[in-house]
């Protein structure tokens, strides 16, 4: 059958050739939105097992989603895992998950300059509950960073204003 694309209509196999790899490069997407639904209806075990195959995929929506799931399932080891490989592509979420992690000592070393350090990078990419705990523990002086008004004012800048 390729050789007839190959040969006699190099057009038609090319476009065949897209579509195979629009639909794969979808299928992640798609099965996270699946897997979303599922978690909000309540199937926590069809949304798991629906996530399984983006998160192995490397969609970090999808990893981010799972290890939450099995945290809360007490699989915490897995659950760290895939929050690190989420986090590794800057997914927010994850990035705070595993900042959450570190502090406390759950599933990995405890490491409070690495959550730090987390946390931040959260923080600077908009994670609203990041930017939060950021400013508190600028503005107190906790996690290891020193008492700092104005650091903890530029992190409440940061903050999304509220339409009035």
């Amino acid at each position: 059958m390729a050789r007839v694309f190959r040969y006699r209509n190099p057009l038609a196999f090319t476009l065949l050739a897209c579509t195979l790899i629009a639909g794969a490069a979808a299928a992640p997407e798609d099965e996270h939105r699946r897997g979303v639904e599922a978690f909000q209806r309540g199937d926590v075990v069809g949304a798991m097992a629906l996530l399984r195959a983006p998160a192995k995929a490397g969609h970090a929506p999808s990893q981010s989603l799972l290890a939450f799931l099995l945290d809360r399932a007490d699989y915490v080891d897995e659950s760290a895992a895939l929050y690190a490989q989420a986090a590794a592509q800057d997914e927010p979420d994850a990035l705070y998950a595993l900042g959450n992690f570190h502090l406390t000592g759950r599933g990995v070393a405890k490491d409070e300059k690495r959550a730090v350090a987390l946390f931040s990078k959260a923080a600077e990419l908009g994670h609203e509950a990041s930017i939060r705990l950021m400013a508190d523990a600028s503005a107190r002086g906790s996690m290891g960073l020193a008492a700092d008004a104005a650091q903890a004012e530029r992190w409440r800048a940061k903050l999304p204003r509220s339409p009035r």
